[in-house]
Formats: C-alpha cells, sequence, structure tokens
C-alpha cells in the first residue's frame, strides 16, 4: 500500500521496502499548488503507476469539499483509495499516541509552507479520535500561537510535523516554551511523520474519526505504562539517515529519502509517549542533545501538569560527588513476539475475495498472514502475493479476515505472535486453496411466434474463458425443477466448445406445446446424474431459478 501526503509544494510517497523499512519519495511540485489542484499533483507524484491501493493525508484545515476533490483525482489516476485520514491524526499514528484502551489529549503542531496548523486531538479508550480544534496561524507567530493553545487545551503531549521542526533550534524554542514544562515534546522525523503514519493504517486496525470534543462521562485515566511509539527496523548497513534535512529531501523531483526516525542511543527504545525523555550526553563535538538540560543544583524540577506540587526535602550536603548525575538505569527490554503456528486454519471463497479463518492461541494479540499466487501468469483482481499482519480485535470485528486475492489457485500460511519464550515455533500453518473453477451462467426464455410456434432460446455466459463441455438441455414438467436427466425430456445437446470471456453463446431449439409449469435445465452430457455426482472443473448455473414465461 502507498502512503500520499500531498503538501502545497512537496508530495511525499512512502511504501515498505522488502525488509518492512519504510522508504519515502521526495517530489518538488514546482509550480503545482498539490492542495488546490491534486490531479496534476497525483499525476506528476505517480509517473504511469496506477492500480495500487493507497492511504491519502488530508490537511488540517481542509474540509468535505477538499476531500471528495482530493477522492476523485485519485480514483480518476488509477489508484484504489484505502482511506483519507485527517495529517494531524496520521502524525499521531506515527508517534504511536492511538491506542486503545487508553484517553489522552495531544496537541499536533504541524508546518506547511507559509502556515503552522495547531491541532487538538482527544483520543478516547475506544479508538476513537475527535478532532476538537484546528487553527491555522502564520508561520511568523509559531511559538505565540502554540503557546495560547497549550494553555486553552491543557495536552498531554505535543507532536511536531513538517520540515521547520528537523531543524534544532526550531524544535528547542518548542520545548522551552513555559506553558511547554512538563510535558512531552515529539520530534521524530518531523519532516516524515505524516507519510509514515499513513503507512500505519495498512495494519494498525478500526479507529474512528470525529469533529468536536469527547464526552464528559469518557475520561479514564492513563494506564501506568504508555505504549512505545512505532519503532521501524534500523537499516542492515548504515545506521545513520539520508537525506535528513529539508534542503536534500524536498527539492528535487522524484528524490528518494530513506530517512528513519533516528534511535535514541544506541541501544535505547525510544521515551514512552507522556513522559519527560531521558536526558543523554551527546556523541562527539557539535552534537546537539535532543534533551532538556537537567534542573540547576537545589531547584526543583517543575511539576507534571495536572499533578498538584508536592513539598520536599532540601538535599543534604555531601560530597561534590553527590551533585554529579548519578547512572542513569538500563532501560527495560522490549517484549519479543514468537511466531507460532496458527489451528483450524481455513478459508472461504466469495468471489475474488478470501474469508480466512483460525484459532488464535489465548496470548497472541497479532498474526502473520503471507499469501502467494501458484500461477504468476494468471490475471484478475488483487496483488500475487502479500505479507501483512492482522490484529486480533479487527480480525473478532470483521468476524475473520478478508483477501483480495483473484480467483486463482493460492498458498496461505498463518501464524500468530505471541510473547512466550518457551513456544513452539516449528513452522505455520499453510493451507491451499485451490482455483475457482470457472462459472458459467446460462439463462433459458420461450417465447412464441407469429405462426403459434414456441422457441426456447438458453445464453450461456463466462466472466473468465474456458472449455465449455457438452451439455444436455432437459425440459421438465410439474412444480419442481429436475435435478437430473431422468426428471425430464432432452431436447438439446451443446456440443462441447470453447467459451471466450463476456461472449454470449445462444443456442435455439424448438420448444413443444405443452400445459403447465415448464421448467429448462441444463446437464452435462458425460452421463452423470448431477454436478454434484462427479469431480467437476467448472461451475454451470443458471442465473435464476423461476419456471419458463412465454414472452
Amino acid at each position: 500500500m502507498l502512503g500520499i501526503a500531498i503538501g502545497h509544494r512537496v508530495a511525499r510517497t512512502g511504501r515498505f521496502d522488502p525488509e518492512g523499512r519504510p522508504t519515502v519519495t521526495v517530489t518538488d511540485l514546482a509550480d503545482t499548488d498539490g492542495v488546490a489542484d491534486p490531479a496534476t499533483a497525483l499525476t506528476a507524484i505517480l509517473a504511469g503507476a496506477t492500480d495500487e491501493e493507497v492511504a491519502l493525508g488530508l490537511p488540517a484545515s481542509a474540509g468535505r469539499e477538499a476531500e471528495a476533490r482530493l477522492r476523485r483525482a485519485a480514483e480518476d489516476s488509477g489508484l484504489r483509495v484505502h482511506r483519507i485520514v485527517p495529517e494531524p491524526v496520521a502524525v499521531a499514528l506515527h508517534y504511536g499516541a492511538i491506542v486503545e484502551g487508553v484517553h489522552r489529549t495531544v496537541l499536533v503542531v504541524d508546518q506547511a509552507a507559509t502556515t503552522v496548523d495547531l491541532t487538538v486531538l482527544t483520543i478516547t479508550p475506544d479508538l476513537t479520535v475527535h478532532i476538537v480544534t484546528t487553527r491555522t496561524e502564520e508561520l511568523a507567530g509559531a511559538l505565540t500561537a502554540t503557546a495560547r493553545e497549550l494553555t486553552e487545551a491543557a495536552p498531554d503531549a505535543v507532536l511536531l510535523s513538517g520540515d521547520l521542526y528537523s531543524t534544532p533550534a526550531h524544535r528547542t524554542a518548542v520545548e522551552d516554551l513555559p506553558e511547554a514544562r512538563g510535558l512531552t515534546v515529539r520530534c521524530t522525523a518531523p519532516e516524515l511523520a505524516v507519510v509514515h503514519g499513513l503507512l500505519l493504517l495498512e495494519d494498525f486496525g478500526l479507529f474512528r474519526t470525529a469533529t468536536g470534543p469527547a464526552p464528559a462521562g469518557a475520561r479514564f485515566p492513563p494506564p501506568a505504562e504508555d505504549p512505545e511509539p512505532r519503532t521501524w527496523p534500523p537499516p542492515s548497513e548504515d545506521p545513520e539517515p539520508k537525506n535528513a534535512g529539508p534542503g536534500n529531501a524536498g527539492t528535487r523531483r522524484g528524490a528518494v529519502s530513506d530517512v528513519r526516525p533516528p534511535p535514541r542511543g544506541r541501544d535505547e527504545p525510544p521515551a514512552p509517549l507522556g513522559e519527560p525523555p531521558t536526558a543523554t550526553t551527546p556523541e562527539g563535538p557539535g552534537a546537539v542533545s535532543d534533551m532538556r538540560p537537567p534542573p540547576r543544583e537545589h531547584e526543583e524540577p517543575p511539576p507534571t501538569r495536572g499533578e498538584p506540587a508536592t513539598a520536599t526535602t532540601p538535599p543534604t550536603p555531601g560530597p561534590a560527588s553527590e551533585h554529579e548525575p548519578g547512572p542513569t538505569p538500563p532501560p527495560a527490554s522490549p517484549t519479543v513476539l514468537r511466531p507460532v503456528p496458527v489451528t483450524q486454519l481455513q478459508a472461504i471463497r466469495r468471489g475474488d475475495h478470501l474469508l480466512v479463518l483460525w484459532a488464535w492461541p489465548d496470548s497472541a494479540l497479532t498474526a502473520r498472514v503471507r499469501w502467494r499466487r501458484e500461477d504468476a501468469t494468471a490475471t484478475g483482481d488483487g496483488p500475487r502475493d502479500g505479507d501483512i499482519r492482522c490484529e486480533r480485535r479487527v480480525y473478532e470485528h470483521d468476524g475473520g479476515l478478508d483477501l483480495l486475492v483473484g480467483r486463482g489457485a493460492i498458498t496461505l500460511t498463518v501464524e500468530a505472535l505471541v510473547p512466550d519464550p518457551t513456544a513452539d515455533t516449528e513452522g505455520a500453518a499453510s493451507l491451499r486453496v485451490p482455483a475457482e473453477p470457472p462459472i458459467v451462467e446460462y439463462e433459458p426464455s420461450l417465447r412464441r411466434r407469429l405462426t403459434g410456434a414456441r422457441v426456447a432460446t438458453v445464453t450461456f455466459t463466462a466472466r473468465t474463458g474456458c472449455d465449455l463441455p457438452a451439455l444436455r438441455i432437459v425440459h421438465g414438467l410439474g412444480r419442481y425443477r429436475p435435478t437430473n436427466t431422468a426428471e425430464g425430456t432432452v431436447l438439446h445437446q451443446v456440443p462441447a466448445q470453447r467459451l471466450p470471456a463476456g461472449t454470449p453463446l445462444t443456442v435455439e431449439f424448438p420448444f413443444p406445446g405443452t400445459k403447465g409449469p415448464s421448467w429448462l435445465v441444463c446437464f452435462p452430457a458425460d452421463g452423470s446424474a448431477s454436478d454434484q455426482d462427479r469431480d467437476i472443473d467448472i461451475d454451470i448455473r443458471p442465473t435464476a431459478l423461476h419456471r419458463l414465461r412465454v414472452t
């Protein structure tokens, strides 16, 4: 899936590489305003690439008319729109602020070409993101407006987005605001925050967006430990970001940016959202620390917003070493998920889609699903292969996992991810889903000529080209439809022949003069009583099960 964030002058297109890392292509839109004219911007971005699923970002200040214009431009370009979300919501996804069972209020500061959008988001435990307010300010006043929003909204954290905040001085200016004391200010790869958040939509699961504040009764205290923001797999050789500066990434048409969120230290995970980052020592001369300076001697740090200040005992004078910062405790090891095979794996065909079902292990909340078409030359809808993660809550909400895989044969593997280090990880549950047999539909009709004779017509059609076997058209009388050739009279035989896709085959033959209800049913001419009694490689079905009517 693609993630596309279109700005006024620059657009970013993100996708995952084979190793699971996001890669971003930056396109200079030249003289085109991408927000006002998304159709022209998409033409420059795609360069002929179509028929891909895409998640699109919508500027915070844009309305429903702009959303409809963006969707129409994407569909006219041959893209399949997975979802359109406001850009502040994508930024919140990038920083890991949207978590099930958590109530949180954040301020998203998103820098555009000449303005800054200030958006207050409230996340409720049912995964509803409320867009409380959105204000657009001139770039020259980023700090005064931000201070005002911090005072009025009292958020838990500030999330920075845009090229401007990749410069340490601008990031520090926000952190040093008196209104930001005690708050976490997130600024990890801010120039890629929107497009990275859009890429997370594919495996994040179900969440809703709403306009206006959350209901008063929806406030719940946050959990004891905040989840960490999404981190991407490190590169195999060069851990340093490339083309990180806006001058390198945003000025060339088609420039590829391999920027990833930089690690905080060599082996330390990023600080959880909602907690101030731990102070670290800059590495080497000229390095800029991303942390605030520690409090001065005998100076108490400011209380966390929302908590009353508590009296503390002043430190007792002692050796000079007491005034030096103590050793930082080692970070907690992240939970390692191990893949284990699932049980009761099965798949149900629904046209071009496949409904995949399995039994979850008790401790598993995520599963990895991979599939591959066995016939690489087969045509039809859906990708040739896929590798996705399925969230358990989404699976249970939807009643299974729906995959668009086409009608060909599919090899499917599913493994659950569990935090149990002793779990048996031998192999993954695998299933081969055979190709759906070609479907040939037939429609009988009956008409009376001017001479009084009655003529029957049967029209055969197929969605895909196939070899039509020899058929017998059986006429049955009575209230019940014949189920085999013995329950009626054979009126016509259709020879075996090739039936092209979408091209109807019509046969016509005299119909006997009978009274009462009549039926015309097709059966294979190989001697089997019905389709259920033989190993068929083609599905012959009527368009309707009604009796004949004379027209």
